[in-house]
């Protein structure tokens, strides 16, 4: 036999050994040989597994290790064997098919089902079951997906066979990178859109269906086969904005360099109706990431920028939320900008770009000082084109504007800034100087409190001077008062000290020779005669109402005691004179004289009892000499001059012997 047809022979008894294990329906739906798929799902039901593909046919089966002989009975109204063939897996185990007649599938009835080992009779399964719990469908064909015209949702489409179209509940399951794996159970409304997916990434989805109609449902189908597609994204992933400027032409562009893998085109549609078909903008300038069209005031616009109006599954498409044109306004940059420089203060002004939007529009100004410097902004609250800034003088400025909608009854964006206009402001002496004041203050302030501690003990000294210590000041002073006796020593007053004078007593001779004989340490007290007093330059009153006089004294002649009046700075007493009767001596400068005696006599005066002229003499010339002092000079009859000199003459001796 020639070898070719040999291996012809061959090869078509193993194409009819295969045909035989194929997955074939007969004309009421049930099987010959069960696919592995389906053993797997339904791997976790209980033995005998059965289930049924359209409600006519009815199939069980069971999983042995072995290749051993059972009895599969099925009873209705009356117990049926059903003849078993037997499936070889993968796994070197043995399924056991049965294949229910036609004519014993009865829906909404239980039917008991019982496995016995052939020769022992051994019970192996027993279940009851129900067909129209049982059933099997295929998973749904002729998956796709559209786009909704919003980012982040899809659309999904599938065909399911009519007979079971209004009668199967749907799965879902859809997965992608960011949002993990989701399931979801409906009717076909409720998950026919996927929403709050992650744009720009890519999902894959799958679909399965169970029959709906009973409370115990079926059997769910395999998944259909995975279907992939990309999220669509928003318009602002590729910086694609549209506005208009004068409320009639659509301007729209977008940064191309985001993804450079295509060229993406635009495409508009004008109405709120999803139904629209998509325009294609055509370029008018040669620019591939700008595009115009014309549109409507009151008209509801939506673009998209995508390859083509169908995008494949896996292209890239951006929708843009869906506007109107008055809130879609981006004018253009505020014209004529112009400075005005008044006392420092920059005041700018300028010209709307859209007269008939000039009530409407706000403004924004931006400026700085230096080269490289901070911008900073100041936004006006009304239409105004004109506004001052303050605070620029003594610099360089650079400024822009820009202009935007209210928000009331147009909206939009800010428009582009305005071209830049540049200048200087002179410096302003006057508030430099006011400016540096505090400055100086505080350098003042810090000087001062840097000096304080060095001379802040000086200063207490001055404002709170110590107090004195008592006991050391009078130490001494109460020492002396306490002490036997208290001799102040002589001292020769000085006639231009303001101390008090010497006191003068005028007494009677015999008085102040008695008061000679005591002792030099002792002072007498003396009484006070009618008309007597003594010489001393020291008196002290007693208790008693007597005078202690000390030893110093000069006692005055009463017959020749004549004061002369010739340096005009000696002191004499007409009522002195005139008491004692000495009327008939010369008179100078319209004084009488009195006559002088060579010696030391008291002057007797017509006082009496305590009237004591306490005024000041010196010694006579005789007396003068006794104590070492120039007794000054002679008269012209060569007497010496016996008159009281003052204390200028004294003064003026004491100084000649001292030197």
């Amino acid at each position: 036999m020639d070898l070719p047809l040999v291996w012809e022979l061959f090869l078509a008894a193993v194409w009819m050994q295969v045909g035989c294990k194929a997955d074939v329906h007969d004309r009421h739906g049930s099987v010959t040989h069960l696919p592995m798929k389906d053993v797997l799902l339904l791997k976790d039901e209980a033995d005998p597994k059965c289930f049924s593909r359209t409600e006519y046919d009815f199939t069980c089966f069971f999983e042995t290790p072995d290749n051993k002989t059972y009895d599969f009975f099925y009873k209705i109204d009356k117990e049926k064997r059903c003849d078993l063939s037997v499936q070889r897996t993968e796994e070197e185990s043995f399924l056991h098919i049965c294949i229910f007649h036609p004519d014993d599938v009865y829906m909404l009835v239980l039917t008991h089902l019982r496995v016995l080992e052939a020769g022992t009779n051994t019970t192996l399964y027993t279940r009851n079951v129900s067909v129209e719990d049982q059933v099997l469908l295929d998973p749904p064909t002729n998956i796709s997906q559209c786009h909704t015209g919003l980012p982040g949702q899809l659309q999904l489409t599938w065909h399911v066979d009519k007979a079971w179209e209004n009668k199967v509940n749907y799965g879902i399951r859809y997965s992608s990178n960011m949002l993990g794996e989701k399931n979801k159970e409906g009717d076909r409304e409720q998950l026919d859109t996927l929403t709050s997916l992650v744009p720009g990434e890519v999902l894959e989805f799958q679909i399965r269906i169970n029959i709906g109609l009973y409370e115990t449902k079926g059997h769910w189908s395999h998944w259909s086969q995975p279907v992939a597609t990309m999220v669509p994204q928003s318009a602002d992933d590729i910086s694609l904005e549209c506005y208009t400027s004068d409320l009639h032409n659509i301007t729209c562009q977008w940064d191309e360099n985001i993804y450079k893998e295509v060229t993406y085109k635009l495409f508009y549609r004008l109405g709120p109706s999803k139904s629209l078909a998509w325009t294609e903008c055509l370029k008018n300038w040669n620019l591939s990431d700008q595009c115009g069209f014309h549109g409507d005031e009151i008209q509801v616009v939506q673009v998209k920028l995508g390859v083509s109006g169908s995008p494949a599954p896996l292209d890239r498409t951006f929708y843009s939320d869906p506007f109107i044109l008055n809130g879609s306004i981006k004018t253009a940059p505020p014209r004529h900008l112009k400075e005005n420089i008044d006392r420092g203060t920059l005041c700018l002004s300028w010209v709307a770009p859209l007269p008939a939007l000039s009530d409407h529009l706000l403004y924004q100004v931006h400026y700085h000082t230096r080269e490289g410097g901070p911008w900073l902004t100041v936004s006006s609250k009304g239409p105004e084109t004109s506004t001052c800034l303050e605070g620029l003088t003594g610099s360089q400025y650079n400024v822009q504007v820009r202009a935007k909608p209210n928000g009331i009854v147009y909206s939009g964006q800010w428009s582009d800034w305005s071209l830049k206009l540049s200048g200087s402001i002179p410096s302003d002496m006057g508030a430099l100087v006011i400016s540096c004041i505090p400055l100086l203050m505080l350098v003042l302030a810090i000087v001062f409190i840097s000096l304080i501690p060095r001379y802040l003990s000086k200063l207490k000294k001055i404002l709170w001077p110590p107090i004195p210590n008592l006991d050391k000041v009078l130490q001494g002073f109460l020492a002396e008062i306490n002490g036997p006796t208290w001799d102040p020593p002589f001292a020769s007053k000085q006639c231009l000290e303001e101390n008090p004078a010497s006191v003068v007593e005028i007494m009677c001779t015999e008085d102040a020779a008695a008061g000679l004989e005591k002792p030099p340490n002792e002072s007498a007290p003396l009484l006070i005669p009618d008309g007597c007093f003594s010489v001393g330059e020291q008196v002290d009153w007693n208790p008693d109402g007597t005078l202690e006089v000390s030893q110093d004294y000069v006692t005055l002649s009463t017959v020749d005691a004549v004061p002369s009046l010739q340096k005009g700075n000696e002191y004499i007493y007409e009522h002195v004179a005139e008491c004692r009767g000495l009327d008939n001596g010369p008179k100078v400068g319209g004084v009488q004289q009195a006559a002088t005696t060579p010696d030391c006599s008291s002057i007797a005066t017509c006082t009496s009892g305590m009237d004591i002229l306490n005024r000041s003499y010196l010694l006579t010339a005789d007396c003068s000499r006794d104590r070492g002092l120039d007794p000054g000079p002679t008269d012209a009859s060569g007497g010496s001059d016996k008159r009281y000199t003052n204390m200028d003459s004294l003064k003026h001796q004491s100084t000649d012997t001292m030197g």
